[in-house]
This record gives C-alpha cells, structure tokens and sequence, in this order.
C-alpha cells in the first residue's frame, strides 16, 4: 500500500481542531464489498470517535492511534496532514507534553533533539526527581541528563536538592522546556487513582 494521501484522510475522517477529536466520517458504497457491510459500517461508525489510546509497557507513555486503511497511524500526525496537506517532515511535539491531547493548538513540528527536551517525567521515575536517581555503590545521588543522544553525567552530590539544582541549571543552559520532567503526565495519576479504588474495592470485599 502506497503512501495515505490527502484526500483520502479528510474523505474518511474529521477532525475538529479545537478538541483535537477525529471522528469517522460517512463511506459511500465504493469502500465496500456489498450494501450490507455498507450499512452495518456506517450504522455502527460513522459519527463515531476514531482511534485508541497505546501505552508503552517500559516508561508508560501513551499516544492515540487510527488505523486506517490497514495500517497504524499516529494520531497526531494525522492532525498535521489533515490541516497542512501533508506528513510532517520531522517530529510533531506535544506542547503540554501530553501525547493524547491532539489540539491544533497543542501540536507543533519540532526534530528529535527538541522534542527530547519537552518531556513528562518519566512513570518509572523513583526520586521524584527527574535526571536524579540514588546511586547505591556510592552511597550518593547521582545526576544526569539526556542531550543530543547522549548521556551527560552531571556529578554525585549528598543532597538531592543539590542534585536537582545542579540538572536544572544544565537544562537551563542548553534549552530545555521550563516544564520538562517537573511533573508526571496526568494519566500516570488517573492509574494511581484508579489502582487505589481498585485495592480499596477488594479490601472491603475481603
């Protein structure tokens, strides 16, 4: 299968800007085998969100994806062709670093390096210190950062906050986003949530 073009994606799916939602647009007959798979289609789909949300298993991140066609597409790059007419040619990152928020306005074309410095801190994080991690051998903190596909070592400290500071001032210097690594991505806390009513549930049923 050839390369999804233009036309064909704003045939078979809206998309609303403002609430960054695609929606499955009605199919005429020639997408379909027989009048039936027609009907039942448009019936159970037309009008309906397109999409689902994927979740990385190693650091939790989630995106939304449509199949289309028979192939996997990132959502947000749908969003980029549908309103410029075609692929984007890099990255597209995420403004609030939420990959599920697919808003126009939320979307914009960066390479790999700058989206790597607008990230959500990371779900496996443990110090809650993004770029900081305790170094047990050393019995010390230990801060480091990602920048051009490398890992920088930035030093051991007793302090943790020493630490932080030491990350923060790096990013500072080599243009990282304000908000990167501050806080976990919202979701990350709607599975907290969810996993603390869950536990809660089966403890009142034990």
């Amino acid at each position: 299968m050839g390369e999804l073009a233009w036309g064909v994606l704003r045939e078979l799916l809206d998309y609303d800007a403002g609430s960054g939602i695609f929606t499955w647009r009605q199919r005429d007959r020639s997408w379909f085998k027989s009048d039936k798979s027609c009907q039942l289609w448009n019936a159970r789909d037309s009008g309906k969100r397109a999409g689902c949300i994927q979740r990385r298993k190693r650091n939790g991140y989630r995106s939304r994806h449509i199949r289309l066609l028979g192939k996997s597409y990132m959502e947000h790059r749908l969003a980029w062709m549908w309103m410029m007419g075609e692929m984007p040619k890099g990255q597209i990152d995420h403004i609030n670093r939420d990959a599920t928020d697919n808003r126009w306005s939320n979307l914009k074309q960066s390479t790999c390096d700058e989206n790597s410095k607008n990230h959500s801190m990371r779900a496996n994080n443990s110090s809650g210190v993004t770029g900081v991690y305790w170094k047990t051998d050393a019995g010390k903190w230990c801060a480091v950062c990602g920048l051009g596909g490398k890992s920088h070592h930035l030093g051991y400290f007793d302090d943790i906050e020493e630490a932080a500071k030491v990350v923060t001032e790096f990013r500072c210097r080599h243009g990282f986003s304000p908000g990167h690594g501050v806080r976990l991505a919202h979701y990350h806390n709607q599975d907290d949530t969810a996993a603390q009513a869950k536990a809660a549930a089966a403890k009142e049923d034990s």
